[in-house]
């Protein structure tokens, strides 16, 4: 997948992004980095694979730095400056693309904010990977009926598989990865192929009457 600098603008803060546009996309992707505290970007490893998991499958993709991070402007601000960047990205993403669904997807830190933010952005549907439960609450919000694909390995302590199990109920769909940890080496082709597989089954058609089916 070949990627392009672009930027967009969270309140009044510059946001620095990487655009992976497909030639007949059937959806966008919007990817949520790991924790900036703990050296979380958009050039992690599992966020990397996510793009290009998504890009194999027919998406345009962006990724971006949150607030504070890289050359995006800011500083960090517990969850909630970060939460109102993923929104300022969407809107962008769609601006772009505005004729197709769009897809929200994070790791880590990045899925808990991709959870919170599910009302307000209102994607087609959700991937959440490795979403950091023992620590804090998943605050899932998203539309009823919205495909919700949660996705965790079984050594991760961090998003242990019995309590994200626990939140898969209607239409989220839980998928435990045998011998992952939460950096996902080793692991990472079971990830991406679960996420082809979540993508394929969705039905994302292209076109101006795009539509989630």
């Amino acid at each position: 997948m070949t990627e392009r600098a672009f930027e967009f603008h969270s309140g009044d803060l510059r946001i620095e992004a990487l655009l992976g546009e497909a030639t007949k996309p059937r959806f966008s992707a919007l990817v949520l980095h790991p924790h900036p505290r703990f050296g979380g970007d958009m050039q992690n490893y599992v966020v990397g694979v996510l793009c290009d998991a998504l890009a194999s499958a027919g998406a345009t993709t962006m990724r971006f730095n949150f607030r504070g991070v890289g050359k995006s402007e800011g500083a960090f601000d517990n969850g909630d400056g970060e939460a109102a960047d993923a929104v300022a990205a969407a809107a962008a993403l769609r601006a772009l693309s505005p004729d197709i669904p769009l897809l929200l997807a994070g790791y880590s830190f990045g899925a808990m904010i991709a959870a919170a933010d599910a009302a307000e952005i209102a994607p087609a549907a959700l991937i959440l990977v490795s979403p950091p439960v023992a620590f804090s609450p998943l605050r899932l919000n998203e539309a009823p009926g919205t495909p919700v694909l949660l996705i965790t390995g079984d050594r991760d302590p961090v998003s242990p598989a019995q309590a994200v199990t626990e939140v898969a109920v209607g239409s989220r769909r839980a998928v435990i990865v045998p011998g992952a940890d939460h950096s996902w080496w080793p692991g990472v082709e079971p990830l991406a192929k679960e996420v082809v597989a979540f993508i394929d089954a969705l039905d994302f058609h292209a076109g101006p009457d795009a539509e989630l089916t």
